[in-house]
């Protein structure tokens, strides 16, 4: 138990200290200064706007998998869960490799050209985040008894909707933390999102692309204080979710 402490602990003042020595590597007009760059407000635009877009594709296509996954048990769950794996462990930058000669085939094109365009990024963020939704809502689902949802059928509910009231709301935390990550996931993609959405300024860079382009150029304090600010409007987000999923918790 004391060393599962001292664990925790340890990790905690790591990730605080590499935080707050960037923070203390910055001045206040450089932060200041990053509010007022236009290629960075356009970034950070272009990331929230990919970001909610995969991660809708994710809700409509990544639960309901997830929900199936969790409802079977053969070999065949886990050759699909191995597939499920490749986007996660594979390097995103091979990812956007595959995605870009994927998307370059005639058949797509002709339909619509995705390669350097914001519809691109999506499919690019969603590709490399959809395994973390399909992971959380299958361990959701997983872990809620089958029979809460047998006896609201017993008590006449139709199977939809004794799905909803019961297995869907009792899954409904653990599927909105995948969720969560899934959005982190893809408001920090970078490898594939640079292959398949090109990284043009103004138009499909987002907030990695950004600070990577600040910091090859020679702009390394800008690219800093970029990331120290994207940091801290992660935190907050995820703060801000996670304080009102507790006191909906404690209000139950």
């Amino acid at each position: 138990m004391k060393y599962s402490t001292i664990a925790v602990f340890v990790l905690t003042f790591f990730i605080i200290a590499v935080i707050a020595v960037g923070c203390f590597s910055i001045t206040i007009d450089s932060a200041v200064a990053i509010f007022r760059d236009k290629n960075f407000l356009t970034a950070v635009l272009f990331s929230l706007e990919t970001s909610i877009c995969a991660v809708i594709l994710a809700i409509i296509i990544g639960v309901p998998a997830g929900l199936y996954l969790s409802k079977r048990n053969n070999y065949m769950v886990y050759i699909i869960d191995s597939v499920l794996d490749i986007p996660i462990v594979v390097p995103p930058l091979i990812v956007g490799v595959l995605m870009l000669n994927f998307l370059n085939i005639a058949a797509l094109r002709s339909i619509y050209n995705f390669i350097f365009t914001f519809w691109g990024a999506v499919i690019a963020q969603f590709f490399v985040s959809i395994p973390l939704t399909v992971k959380s809502a299958r361990n959701s689902f997983a872990m809620v008894p089958p029979v809460y949802e047998m006896i609201a059928i017993t008590l006449g509910k139709k199977p939809f909707k004794a799905f909803w009231d019961t297995t869907l709301k009792i899954a409904l935390p653990g599927i909105s933390s995948g969720l969560i990550l899934t959005w982190m996931r893809c408001l920090g993609e970078f490898g594939a999102t640079l292959m398949v959405g090109g990284g043009i300024p103004g138009k499909t860079e987002n907030i990695p692309v950004n600070i990577y382009i600040n910091i090859t150029s020679g702009n390394y304090e800008k690219g800093l204080s970029a990331s120290i600010i994207t940091i801290i409007i992660a935190f907050t987000c995820i703060l801000f979710m996670r304080i009102l999923y507790f006191f909906r918790k404690n209000e139950k």
